[in-house]
């Protein structure tokens, strides 16, 4: 492969990183988990559980849709 620099960091910034998406992924979670199947495992809850407020959101937008 060509490079482009002289420079000893242009090989490296080339190179995959170690780990992959293995070490990115957080592990599984067992199905009695209150967190197991929502999309956003992984990512903090601040307060409120955002597959509870999207369930509290669409069962209000369903609600005030129908009257």
């Amino acid at each position: 492969m060509t490079r482009f620099t002289d420079s000893p960091y242009e090989r490296m910034m080339t190179r995959r990183p170690e780990g992959g998406k293995e070490t990115s992924r957080p592990p599984s979670l067992p199905h009695s988990h209150p967190c197991y199947g929502c999309g956003n495992y992984g990512r903090p809850c601040v307060g409120i559980c955002h597959r509870e407020m999207s369930r509290w959101l669409k069962e209000r937008r369903n609600h005030h849709g129908s009257t």
